[in-house]
């Protein structure tokens, strides 16, 4: 909950000036948007349910697996936030610190989830027990990976604008040329 509020105070973006104004038809949740809600969604679904699946392999359900698969979630959480705080930007070019709110509540999350996991009276009361190191690097590498596409994503989307505004932009010289010539 914290990390919605602290994204609400995102240091502001001065290039989005630099962008026309929306049309009062165009809709606020557009194609990019869902089409990034849904690939999130899907893998933070798919990676947490992998997870519990493999955590399952003896058909009983453990503190163990619980642990994994709620800790999984959490940090698929934590690296989905981080990619969403810059729509179109990259996170190093806004800058990893930037929102210092932002950072004050996912290291609270973090040492919340590491509580949980670690403090015996929240392992009783949660139903949890210790993860390893191991655990914790495997868990860090596989949610990290909704940050990675989502930047991917993001990559991808610059290369498409800059090759779209190119060619409007030949488009746009090869008229200017034909009035021209036809006003010689």
């Amino acid at each position: 909950m914290k990390k919605t509020f602290s994204l609400g105070v995102e240091p502001v973006d001065h290039d989005v000036l630099k962008k026309p104004p929306r049309k009062v038809t165009d809709s606020m949740i557009d194609r990019p948007l869902i089409i990034h809600i849904i690939t999130s969604a899907t893998i933070i679904v798919v990676g947490t349910l992998c997870v519990f699946y493999a955590e399952m392999s003896d058909g009983k359900v453990t503190p163990r697996d619980t642990t994994m698969t709620f800790t999984c979630f959490v940090f698929f959480d934590m690296f989905n936030a981080l990619s969403c705080r810059p729509q179109t930007k990259f996170i190093f070019e806004i800058g990893l610190f930037s929102n210092r709110f932002f950072v004050v509540a996912v290291f609270l999350s973090i040492l919340g989830q590491l509580a949980v996991i670690y403090l015996p009276p929240l392992q009783y009361v949660f139903q949890t027990e210790a993860l390893s190191a191991a655990d914790l690097f495997y868990l860090t590498c596989l949610t990290s990976s909704v940050f990675l596409v989502n930047e991917f994503r993001k990559l991808i989307s610059r290369i498409f604008l800059k090759h779209r505004n190119n060619h409007r932009h030949m488009e746009n010289n090869h008229r200017k040329m034909e009035i021209n010539q036809w006003m010689v």
